[in-house]
């Protein structure tokens, strides 16, 4: 099976819209900003990652969810090597509002919050996934050739997520991810006054 037969599977079944055009435009526009906020959500999964560790150690999901995190934090600093070769500054940058939206509809109580929490990681991953394969094309060499490596990672990330939905609640995750998948459409369709790697138009 081909690589585009994997990506369309699975922003058949996670993703319900792509990435607008108009927020490629300005992506090509925002070099700098579309780097810096890479690199802050590559270090935000890791820690999301080992969070979810810590909070449910009983789950005994820190094998897979170190080597996560492991990857990702190779990811920031890979990022941070771009950073520094476009001439740019590592830097902390104010967060869109997509992330905190997203984690803000999970439920409170458990095992709710686990289950949600399975679901919104694995969207937040595809959805990097597949920006990282429409930005490809348009951009400079060295980072086609970066971020074509990192849109399959996301894709195993998402599968990892997923696959550890259906180990602890079964195969109902299509339905029950839909809710976060019309909320996370509508904060990629609509428009924002403020770029980031998954903000708006």
């Amino acid at each position: 099976m081909s690589l585009i037969i994997v990506l369309e599977l699975i922003y058949n079944q996670v993703l319900l819209v792509e990435t607008p055009a108009l927020w490629i435009a300005r992506a090509l526009d925002n070099i700098e900003t579309l780097l810096l906020d890479h690199a802050h959500c590559e270090k935000k999964a890791a820690t999301t990652a080992l969070s979810l560790i810590n909070r449910y150690p009983e789950k005994n999901i820190s094998n897979s969810l170190s080597a996560l995190a492991r990857e990702e934090l190779v990811h920031f600093e890979k990022v941070c090597k771009l950073l520094k070769k476009n001439g740019f500054a590592y830097r902390n940058l104010k967060s869109g509002p997509y992330a905190k939206t997203l984690y803000d509809a999970i439920r409170p109580i458990e095992p709710s919050r686990f289950k949600d929490s399975l679901l919104v990681c694995a969207l937040i991953e595809s959805r990097s996934s597949e920006r990282f394969f429409a930005l490809n094309h348009h951009l400079p060499v060295d980072l086609q050739t970066f971020y074509s490596k990192l849109h399959e990672a996301e894709i195993r990330h998402s599968n990892l997520y997923i696959n550890l939905y259906k180990d602890f609640f079964g195969d109902q995750w299509t339905k029950d991810i839909r809710p976060f998948a019309e909320i996370e459409a509508s904060l990629i369709t609509k428009s924002d006054p403020l770029f980031r790697f998954h903000s708006g138009i």
